[in-house]
């Protein structure tokens, strides 16, 4: 084997590894998600932060993996093939007896078909699988070296992007700099969906993680109670009645209205009763213990509603619209089965 072949080999093998490289580097930059990169990179990870960089400049980092991918194939086919052809011939040649023209020709195509196939194999699908399996960690490991290729090669790198970019507008479209990862609700949906039929997440999780996503759409309209299905007391209403009606409901809190259903002045808290007096069961419960309820919106979002009675800490709201006319009661109890299903206690006969 002469010097020059050795030489060539050694080249070869160093462009199969350098095509390797760039194409790792491409898949891992498109794959990795930048959240996980931004956490490690917030906690000190040097690497981390470089490939976060790199992904937040996708346009050029792929423009610098295509001229890299590009050069290294071409070297390789360059170089190798005839290195490969000159080593084989005289395999051939003992094997077969074929006239010098045809054995040229039958060693180049044997050279040619070994050269691809590691091509493809090793310089192209090892690393690309590589690369998706374990994108972040992938993306940590070559952003470094990618970012010393990109200096030294800036220019030509810079222009390739430049001239991409120009042709993707003259289409219509415009370049982004960096891919978006956010998902949709629907695509929520679908991966919760798969998660569960994997067996990756319980049904109870799905339930509630999908319940989650629902809620976004709920409105106070939709999960409030409405006002013919309202338990209250009129005013005026004696403590033993008020008790009676939380005995048979189980409601804490029971609303009470003036001169007709719809002017409800407020609610009544079981807990207030149960200062009250045994002389005084039958008389009208005290108007200072009706308490003042808070006023929504039926168009009220429902994550809105939620974050309103956290903030205001208020477990139950009275419902009107635009007109003022009083179309139900909302509580805290009513946002909670929106968000997480149905919640039983003692109280419900469905709760065993």
């Amino acid at each position: 084997m002469s010097t020059g072949t050795i030489v060539a080999l050694v080249v070869a093998v160093v462009m199969l590894g350098a095509n390797a490289f760039f194409v790792a580097a491409e898949f891992a930059l498109v794959a990795a998600r930048a959240a996980r990169l931004e956490s490690a990179a917030a906690e000190g990870d040097r690497r981390s932060r470089i490939a976060l960089a790199a992904v937040r400049d996708l346009q050029v980092q792929l423009a610098g993996a295509q001229l890299g991918i590009t050069m290294a194939s071409l070297v390789l086919g360059y170089v190798a093939e005839p290195a490969i052809a000159h080593l084989i011939e005289p395999v051939i040649e003992r094997v077969v007896e074929v006239p010098s023209g045809v054995l040229h020709t039958i060693s180049f195509a044997v050279a040619l078909f070994v050269v691809t196939t590691l091509h493809v194999v090793v310089g192209e699908m090892v690393p690309k699988n590589m690369a998706i399996t374990e994108p972040e960690s992938s993306a940590r490991l070559l952003a470094p070296a990618m970012r010393i290729y990109g200096v030294v090669f800036k220019p030509a790198i810079w222009s390739l992007n430049a001239v991409s970019a120009g042709i993707v507008r003259l289409m219509g479209i415009k370049p982004v700099d960096e891919i978006n990862t956010a998902l949709t609700i629907n695509e929520f949906h679908t991966l919760l969906a798969g998660a569960r039929q994997e067996g990756v997440i319980e049904p109870t999780e799905h339930e509630l993680l999908s319940g989650a996503l629902e809620f976004r759409a709920q409105s106070v309209g939709s999960v409030m109670v409405p006002a013919d299905r309202l338990v209250a007391v009129p005013r005026g209403a004696s403590v033993a009645q008020l008790e009676d009606t939380v005995a048979a409901t189980g409601h804490t809190r029971v609303p009470v209205w003036g001169s007709d259903p719809d002017d409800v002045l407020g609610f009544v808290h079981a807990k207030d009763l149960l200062r009250m007096p045994a002389e005084a069961r039958d008389d009208p419960v005290p108007l200072e213990l009706v308490r003042r309820m808070q006023v929504v919106s039926p168009d009220m979002a429902g994550q809105d509603l939620l974050l309103y009675m956290r903030r205001s800490r208020v477990h139950m709201a009275l419902v009107r619209n635009e007109a003022g006319n009083m179309l139900g009661v909302v509580t805290l109890e009513d946002v909670l089965e929106a968000l997480v299903g149905a919640i039983f206690d003692e109280t419900d006969d469905n709760g065993s």
